[in-house]
């Protein structure tokens, strides 16, 4: 019984122990910043008529994009195997959380051994013999949870899960951002195409004109060359545009996990037409519903868990084992009843000295938690600096495309006007090249401009967290 005062000198250390502790870290969900705004600088409260999105790929009310999504969903090979990772994170949470758990495994054994008896002049001589013995039986072990450390250790790895699965949708969002991107990239290109080769065509008439003119000796030679240079020119744009589409349609090609050999085709003839800025969730909300800092909290909390679990490892450890067997000479025997046997035991293991492993373990996961606060922080700040570029971009690009839509119309019709008046003779053939060159290239620019804002909006839908589609179709 000299045992029992080291058990309870060993507990009445533990509980006294505990008091510095923490075996319940602080899960209250912190904030980033001292103070949150209500709403945001670059919101204008006069497009609140506009419908916030439910699933934001469906503004675009087109189909064979929600389609392409899905197909890139289901394909796309970064994104499957950032899903089976996902699984992986859940099958280490079950792991860890299986050492709550008693532990069960069924052992067979059999030995036969030899000894010998030399030196003790036996009657029948003998100087050796064997013997065999086996054994079967239920071995269980089971650490008690006393101070809640497995406990914690599995939370970490739920949270670690939870992340995996928070960093899976981001990725997911990502993708579908990307697929739609590349989809409006790519019929921005095609109008930019047709539009070069209208382009092209025209210059190309132009030119031939003016060369007859300066063959029958009514053009200069400079009208000549400017003419050429307009057209050349004209067929250099022509082939940058389709390279442009070309680019464009093997990178969706490749975002959808497919060959990127050009074959896609969306038959898709301008680009949609926006409606103003959809309202946008509060600061405080984006906290809650964008999957990279929905990640960056539970890493946070992971932290947490993970550091209660360190200090709690500087505790005892009580471990009970044992369980129901048999032990017999026959194989045979082990299921026979008068061969059963069972024991019981238990532990008690106290860490003393460690080279400094433990408290080494505590500073590192005090570190960790420090570290990920900071990147909390640091992920929120740039998710709010994101929205409100994105809000202020929005307006303006919306501005843009009104002015260039007018500027466009001008533009048209004086080129239209320039080109009579050459050949009224009433207006020289370089302020008519000119202002054709100007037409083309306003139309031009207002494609760009609905590009950048249809991208500028999707970009808008990411940095909010907005979901991309329902997960069934």
């Amino acid at each position: 019984m000299k045992i029992l005062p080291l058990l309870l000198f060993i507990l009445y250390f533990s509980l006294n122990f505990m008091g510095c502790v923490s075996n319940k870290p602080d899960t209250k969900n912190p904030k980033p910043i001292e103070h949150i705004p209500t709403k945001w600088l670059s919101w204008d409260k006069n497009n609140s008529h506009v419908p916030k999105p439910i699933y934001w790929v469906e503004t675009f009310t087109n189909p064979r994009l929600n389609e392409a999504i899905r197909i890139a969903w289901s394909s796309n090979p970064e994104l499957v195997a950032q899903a089976e990772q996902t699984l992986a994170r859940g099958e280490e949470a079950v792991i860890i959380g299986a050492k709550l758990s008693p532990q069960a495994n069924v052992d067979i054994s059999g030995t036969r051994s030899k000894r010998n008896l030399i030196g003790f002049n036996l009657p029948n001589g003998d100087t050796s013999f064997t013997s065999d013995s086996f054994n079967s039986g239920i071995n269980l072990s089971w650490e008690l949870d006393l101070w809640g450390k497995l406990k914690n250790q599995k939370k970490a790895a739920e949270r670690r899960f939870n992340i995996a699965t928070s960093d899976y949708e981001g990725a997911r969002l990502s993708i579908a951002g990307k697929v739609a991107k590349a989809w409006f990239e790519i019929i921005e290109n095609s109008q930019q195409s047709q539009l070069a080769l209208k382009t092209m065509n025209t210059f190309e008439k132009n030119q031939a004109f003016i060369s007859n003119r300066f063959k029958n000796g009514l053009a200069t030679a400079l009208e000549n060359d400017l003419a050429i240079n307009a057209y050349s020119s004209a067929r250099a744009t022509y082939s940058m545009r389709n390279r442009k589409k070309s680019i464009s349609t093997r990178k969706l090609e490749l975002l959808l996990g497919e060959f990127p050999d050009e074959k896609m085709e969306l038959n898709s003839s301008s680009l949609p037409e926006l409606s103003g800025t959809p309202p946008p969730p509060t600061p405080a909300k984006i906290l809650e519903q964008r999957p990279d800092l929905i990640s960056s909290r539970l890493r946070l909390e992971a932290a947490g868990y993970q550091l209660s679990a360190s200090q709690l490892s500087l505790l005892p450890a009580f471990l009970i084992t044992g369980g129901p067997g048999s032990r017999a000479e026959n194989f045979e025997d082990l299921l026979d009843n008068k061969f059963r046997t069972w024991d019981i035991g238990g532990s008690l293991t106290q860490p003393i000295f460690q080279g400094g492993r433990l408290k080494a373990q505590i500073r590192r996961d005090e570190a960790l938690k420090r570290a990920a606060l900071a990147n909390y922080k640091t992920i929120a700040l740039r998710a709010f600096n994101e929205v409100e570029n994105l809000l202020f971009n929005d307006t303006r690009l919306e501005a843009e495309e009104s002015y260039l839509k007018n500027a466009t119309q001008a533009a048209q019709s004086a080129s239209q006007t320039s080109w009579d008046r050459y050949q009224r003779g009433v207006q020289e053939i370089f302020e008519t090249l000119d202002i054709q060159r100007r037409s083309f290239e306003a139309e031009s620019r207002l494609l760009s401009i609905r590009k950048d804002r249809i991208l500028n909006r999707i970009n808008l839908y990411l940095a909010l967290g907005h979901n991309a589609l329902p997960t069934e179709p």
